[in-house]
Order: structure tokens, then sequence, then C-alpha cells
């Protein structure tokens, strides 16, 4: 019997590919662009697809008419004679001419490695057929003399055999020199792991047709693309469909099965009892790893992790540490086995508390500290971390650190307090914020922390629309040093904001020009830029759209390279600067500027809240339907009325108003109105915040009094509006008084009334840089603009012009609208000039990602338009939405 004929002929064999197997159409393109290389490593942890994708590039290969052969290894197949005899099995099931009579050579002789290479070899040279072996479970060849032969073969073979392996751990092979030469192509673990398109198909395959992309998502998040887990995780929830995908499910018995029968069941016991311990820790480094397990050897530790590829993944080099951390379901199959052992958990915190809070990586510190139960040392921890903080975001993690401290330690600890009063004013939990400053108000405080109560309590008026209280309290703090950045920020921008909501605009740039505002301008953290950006809201108050943009744009450059996008000073900044380019017209912009923002302002200072509120409603109303704003506001008027700010409520109401009279629906507009009317009536505490919902509700009165064609009314509340407007010294609420002015004049044919007022209008817009406030108000002014003599003065008259030609604009798409409701035309409806540009770019092919460098937008943003661009022409792909462009041009 030949010795070949002994070898299981399913070594030979992949396995066979499921018919539901997701596609890895990137890397199959990887590897195809590599299928002239010497050697293929396809390295990856268990359960990473390795073989999967090594079966479906077979497949590939084989339909091309490659010659093809496989080898699966086990741990066996070490021994050099045992490995020698599978080798030249798949060999010849390639058509190699072998004779067996190569086994009969013995392994123990020195020349034995040099006389069977030198067989394989000129064997495989006797044609010019392109050759692929590809070998299955690397990683159970350690032997010297095994891996010789392997060696050998990569060196040595003619450039027509390609060799693929696929392994759980680092190669021991010398590749050094093929490296260099371009002939090794290498996939890891991270190229492995599934892409979220990848995990939806493979969910929508395995699980439901019909699964939501949130419920993907984060299924695709808990697994962080891990295929295995993803198979896994679907099994256990096809066994429990009611459940939602959350991390209980991660520890599910099949997962713990798997991971103890195929990966951790033949480690040495001092590795798995190192990796258990570390298992507590997001992230590690040496230091903290030995720090933590108190071993001297953690370096050795780690590098047999990654050698054995045993789901730890570098993170990028920072600093003096190289960072590690696991995979996350893997963490928490480790968490769970500690958690069964008779470890000391609770003093492996304790260690590593230590070690982050002695290295300055407070967050981390403190984590363990409270996991340690050590509340004070939590105490201790916060105390030495909150003077570093400058990411706002970080307050609202402080806040809940602070919480979990037991109130008596609490109330031993003033300066804690104090701390904790500022974060919950700062987070918008202002009646805790209230709370915690009573009760320091008994303690015995120093004279200088009594100012920082007293301008707590200024911080606290000013977030509660209480102008007037904020500017009398923060008085009482004194020009005095502060000593230290976050009081003297918070000095400058309560006093400056304060100012600027009483109208007093000329004393809030002086204030933020004084001296003791140094602190602001030459620092750049969140807190100076948010509070600087104070400054901004001064001239955007007085309604001056020019000065406000300049001075937001600089800021929120600042915010977004320092702190990101999405960060709490750019989000809170980029509500300002979306009101800002929406009133000067510039509505893909505004809409930009919003974009994944809006969640992060949800409990943030009520004029941003407002201002995003507001602008979003307006641009769904234009970019959307009227609808879509209107679903929008109801909702955040109930949000409104559930954190008690009757202002939000008021301005939801107005805007639902506004759009419900665009509809033609004065029934409800009127509903609203009277609710609006209910809610302006009763004093709010600052007589300024009072003013404000006043001028709001009697402005919306007067739009209704006009589309009842009820023009005497309208001019009522328009006195009342306008006597608000100059009391509170607001630019856009005086100019949209005197258009509504206009209009009821025109109504009621007192022409020369008419326009004056608009004249007046439009100078005061022109000056101030205002675009929106006059073309929000349609074909009605249009008219009205149309018929007002020339303006005298040659920049004016432009600006008029350039109002005339919007506004015409807005009338011609309005009655396109119109042309396509009744006739069921929607081809006739005009595409704005962005969604002709995105049009154009889709003509030539384009994807959205070249679409969105082209145009220097976000893809998110080229995505929305494609969705209005479909709506509009009525089509449900690129390919119609082209025809019927073309149908339209012609």
């Amino acid at each position: 019997m030949k010795p070949i004929s002994l070898l299981v002929t399913t070594k030979f064999a992949p396995p066979r590919l499921s018919s539901q197997a997701v596609p890895r159409d990137a890397l199959i393109s990887r590897l195809n662009e590599a299928r002239h290389h010497r050697l293929v490593l396809i390295t990856g942890s268990a359960g990473f697809g390795k073989t999967t994708v090594l079966t479906h590039w077979r497949m590939e290969l084989l339909k091309d008419g490659a010659t093809v052969s496989w080898l699966s290894l086990n741990a066996e197949d070490d021994a050099p004679e045992v490995f020698c005899a599978g080798l030249i099995g798949a060999l010849q099931k390639m058509g190699v001419a072998l004779e067996d009579h190569v086994l009969l050579l013995d392994s123990k002789d020195e020349d034995w490695r040099q006389a069977v290479c030198a067989v394989l070899i000129n064997a495989l040279d006797r044609d010019n057929a392109e050759k692929y072996l590809m070998i299955d479970d690397f990683h159970h060849i350690s032997n010297p003399t095994t891996l010789s032969l392997i060696q050998a073969l990569v060196d040595n073979a003619p450039a027509t055999f390609h060799l693929m392996l696929a392994t759980r751990q680092a190669c021991p092979l010398l590749l050094g020199r093929t490296r260099a030469m371009g002939e090794l192509c290498e996939i890891d673990s991270s190229e492995l792991t599934f892409t979220f398109r990848e995990s939806y198909a493979f969910l929508k395959s395995h699980l439901n047709a019909a699964i939501d992309l949130e419920t993907a998502h984060s299924i695709h998040d808990l697994t962080n693309g891990w295929p295995i887990g993803l198979q896994l995780l679907a099994i256990t929830l096809k066994s429990k469909p009611g459940n939602q995908p959350g991390q209980q499910l991660l520890s599910s018995s099949n997962l713990g099965a798997y991971l103890s029968e195929d990966v951790v069941h033949d480690l040495p016991p001092e590795l798995l009892e190192f990796m258990q311990k570390l298992s507590i820790l997001r992230r590690f480094n040496v230091e903290l790893a030995a720090h933590v397990c108190d071993i001297d050897n953690a370096a050795d530790m780690i590098a047999m992790l990654e050698a054995r590829n045993l789901f730890v993944q570098p993170v990028d080099l920072q600093e003096r540490y190289q960072w590690y951390r696991w995979h996350p379901m893997f963490a928490d199959f480790l968490g769970q086995r500690l958690a069964e052992s008779t470890h000391d958990i609770r003093q492996l915190h304790l260690r590593a508390a230590e070690w982050f809070n002695r290295e300055a990586l407070y967050p981390e510190a403190i984590r363990h500290a409270l996991l340690s139960e050590d509340f004070s040392n939590v105490v201790q921890i916060i105390q030495d971390a909150l003077p570093t903080v400058s990411s706002l975001s970080h307050f609202g993690t402080y806040m809940r650190w602070i919480e979990r401290v037991p109130p008596d330690l609490l109330a031993r600890r003033p300066r804690l307090m104090l701390i904790s009063a500022w974060i919950a004013a700062i987070t918008g939990h202002l009646e805790r914020a209230r709370e915690l400053a009573g009760t320091l108000a008994s303690s015995r405080l120093s004279l200088l922390q009594v100012r920082y109560i007293n301008l707590l309590h200024a911080v606290i008026a000013i977030l509660g629309e209480d102008a007037e209280t904020a500017l009398a309290t923060v008085r009482t703090v004194g020009d005095a040093p502060l000593g230290h950045p976050f009081f003297e920020c918070f000095r400058t921008g309560v006093t400056v904001g304060a100012l600027a909501y009483l109208g007093r605009y000329g004393e809030a740039r002086s204030e933020f020009n004084a001296p003791n505002a140094r602190v602001v301008h030459t620092q750049d953290t969140e807190l100076a830029l948010v509070n600087r950006s104070a400054f901004a809201s001064v001239a955007w108050l007085e309604g001056n759209m020019l000065e406000a943009e300049r001075s937001c744009a600089a800021i929120l450059a600042l915010a977004e390279a320092g702190y990101g996008r999405r960060s709490l000073s750019a989000s809170t900044i980029a509500t300002l600067m979306a009101g800002i380019l929406y009133e000067t017209d510039r509505i893909d912009d505004a809409r930009e500027m919003l974009t994944k923002r809006l969640n992060v302002l949800h409990f943030s200072a009520p004029e941003y809240m407002y201002c995003a509120t507001v602008t979003y409603a307006r641009l769904q109303c234009l970019q959307e339907s009227p609808q879509a704003a209107l679903e929008y506001l109801v909702k955040q008027q109930a949000h409104f009325r559930h954190i008690g700010r009757d202002h939000g409520v008021v301005l939801a109401l107005a805007e639902q108003v506004n759009i419900t009279l665009k509809l033609g629906d004065r029934r409800h507009a009127s509903s609203l109105q009277a609710t609006l009317d209910d809610l302006a009536t009763p004093p709010h505490g600052s007589a300024c915040c009072q003013l404000s919902i006043q001028s709001v509700a009697a402005l919306s009165r007067a739009r209704l009094a006009l589309a009842s064609d009820k023009p005497e009314q309208a001019l009522q509340a328009l006195e009342e509006a306008h006597r608000f407007g100059l009391q509170l010294n607001r630019g856009v609420l005086l100019v949209k008084a005197d258009i509504l002015r206009a209009l009821a004049l025109n109504e009621l044919k007192r022409d020369a009334q008419a326009h004056l007022s608009l004249s007046t209008a439009i100078a005061s817009g022109y000056r101030l840089g205002l675009m929106r406030t006059f073309l929000d108000e349609g074909e009605a002014l249009y008219e009205l603009l149309l018929n007002l003599d020339e303006q005298k003065e040659a920049a004016v008259e432009e600006y008029r012009q350039q109002l005339l030609r919007q506004l015409a604009i807005g009338v011609h798409q309005s009655h396109a609208k119109t042309s396509m409701d009744k006739n069921d035309n929607p081809e006739a409806l005009l595409l704005t000039k962005r969604e002709k540009e995105i049009l154009a770019l889709v003509e030539q092919t384009m994807s959205n990602k070249r679409i969105a460098l082209a145009l220097n937008i976000s893809e998110q943003t080229v995505k929305w338009n494609l969705k209005n661009i479909f709506i509009k022409l009525g089509v449900s792909s690129r390919y119609e939405a082209i025809s019927a462009a073309r149908r339209i041009a012609q």
C-alpha cells in the first residue's frame, strides 16, 4: 500500500461553501491582484473566516482554469514525514509527477530536507503551468525541519508555483527577502473583519431578511465585524427571537463553548491567567500589565499573545507606550472566566486605578477606582483630574462618577461639592446645581470660594434665561483674578452673554475686550471656545449676520480642528453658524452644518437649542416637506415642555403656526395660536425673557391675522412686536415687523405707508445682511417688492434686485409644485443648484464618494440630496433620475 493512500482524503478537500456565504468581494479582488505572487499569507484569530476566504478564492481560480490544490493541517502534521506525505499528496492532486519513494527517505538524515526539496522543486519546474497550493491551519506547524522544508519551497520554487498559507499565529518563516521583492501578499485580521455592508448581508441571509439597519449596526458594533461572532450571535437571536442584541447575548453558551474548545483549551495556564486578569482593562501596555498582574515578564507574555494571534489588537502608538486592546467579545469571555475564578478582582481594579492615576490618565483611573468601590480613592482622583479637563464632553461623565460617591462622603468635601455644582449647571441639571450651591452656602468657605459660588449662581441664571439676575450676580464677583482659567472663562462668557441678551451690545463688546477677558482670547480649550462664542451671539442677537459669520466661523474652525466635528464645542457653535448660513440663504451649507449634530445639543444652553430647532425646522420645510417640519416641531415642543423651557415651546408653536398657514389650514393655526397666547400671558421671571416670548407671540398673531384677511388686527399685533423689538434691540425682529406691517398696509390700500415700511425693512436688511427674513415671506412680498420704487442708494437698490431675483425663483418653484400636484407631473418641479450639480456628476457615473470630493461636501449630504432628487423627479434609481433630467432639459 502506498503511504499516501493512508492519508485521510478530506485533507485535500476544502470545506463546502454555504449558499448563504457572504461574498468577500474586496478581499477576493485583493487576492486576484496578488495571484502571481510567490506567497500569500492570511493571518487571523480563530473565527475570522480565513478558510472561507481561501475557499472562495479557490473557486474563483478554478473558474479561470487555474490548477489549484488544497491541504488542511492538524497537530499531527507537524512531524516532518507526516507533513511531507500530505504535501506530496496535495501536489499529486494538481498533477505534479511525484513518486511515493520520496517518503522512504529518512527524515533524521541531515540531507533529508535537501533531497526532498530537490525532488519537489524539480517536479514543479517540469512545465510552465501556473500552480496554486493552499495550506490551511498552518499554525500547527512548528517543527524546525518541517518549517525549513516550507522555507525552501518559498525561496526556491519556480515562479509558476504559488503558495497560500492560512494561519492563526504569526508566521515563523523568514520573509524579509520575499517581502522586499514584492512577492508577498499579507492579509491580517483587520482586513478579514466584516465591513458593515458584509455584516448586513450576513444578517439578512442568516437571521432575518427584513432586519432593520439600526439593529444590524448594533450587532455589527457588538461583534466588531468578527465573522464567527456574528454567526454565534445570529444563532442565539434565532433561538431567542424576542431578545434584542446586547452584551448579555455575547456571553451565550455557544460563544463560550466555541472559545473554550477551539481557542484557549491548550494555552499554558500562566498565559491564560494573565489574559483573564487583563480582561478588566479596556486597553493595556507592558508596564500596566506588569503592574496589574504583579509580574516581571509582561513583555514576554504580550509577545506570546501576539504570536498566537489571541484576539489582541495593537492600538496606534501613543506617547511612550504601545497600547493593545482585546476584541470586545473575547474580552467579555475572559471577564466571565475571571469572575468564576478565585482571583481578587477588586484588588486588580485597585492596582489599575493606581497606575492610571500615576500616569494622569484620570478617566480610566476613576473607572477602576469605582469598580474597586474605594470611594475615598475616587474622590481624590476626581479632585486631581478636574483641573486638567479641557473637553466639555467629559463633564457629563464626571457628573455620573460624582453621583456614585456616597452623600455623606461628598458632604465632607466642600471643594468636590463645589465642583459637582458647577458640573451639574454646565450639563443642564440646574435644580441639582441650585441644591448643591445652597448646601455650600451654609458651609465654611473662603472668600475666593464665595466668589465661585456667586459666579455659579450667575451661570445658573443665564442658563435659566434670566439675564438680569445673571448680570447683577456676576457683577458681585468683581474684576479681581479668580485664580483659574475655568472661572475666568465663565465670568467673561456670562457677562458678555447677559449684556447681549439684554440688547446692550456696545457694553457686551467692551466687556469682551476688557483685560480680565484675556483668558477667553488666549486659550483654545473647549470651555474657552464656547465662552468666546458669546461674542458671536452679540452680533447674532443684534441681527448683524456679516459680523456674526466672521466671528462664528473662526471659533468653529478652532473647535473642529482641536476637538472634532461632533465635539460639544463644535456642535454648539455650529448651531449658531447654521442659523447664520440659513439667514444668508446658503441652504445646503446650513443643512450640512447641522448634520449628525442635533442629538449632541439635546440639553445644551437654551439659545443654541432654540437656534438649532428653528433652523432645522425651516430647512425641513424647504428641502423635505412641511409635514416633516411639523412632526419635528411637535417633538421639540414636547421636549421643551418636559425640561421646563416655555420659551422653546413658544418658538416651536410659532413655527407651526407659520407652516400651517402656508398650507392653508387657518383653523389649526388658530388653535396653535391660542395655546401660544396662553403661554405668553403669565410672567416668566425674567423681564427680558418675557419680552422675547411676547414678541414671538405678537409676530405669530400678526401672521394669523394677515392670513385671515384682518389687516387691522395684524397692525395692532405688529405695534406690540415693534415695541418689544425696540426694547430688546433685536434687528431681525424689527425687520420682520416692518415687512409684515408693509404687507398689512398694502392690504388696506395704504400704498405710501406700505412702501415706506418696506423701504425701511430693506435698508435695515441690507445693513444687517439678511436674506431669508425676506425670502420666507414668499409671493406676497415679491409682488410688493416688485412695485416698490427704486431705492436711492445704489447698493440698497442692488440688494432689492437680488431679493427680487431670489423671490422669483421661489415663486417659480412654488408654481411648479402646484402644477405637479394638479397634473401629476413631478418632472415639472425645478431642482436646486446643488441638486443639479449632483445630478450632472451622477450622469458621469461618479460614486457618492467622488461626488462628495468633487463638490467638497460630505457623502451624507450627497445621499440626502439624491433622495430629494428622486422624490422631486418621481424616480427610484440613478438611471431614471438622469433620464428624467434630460427630458426636463429638452
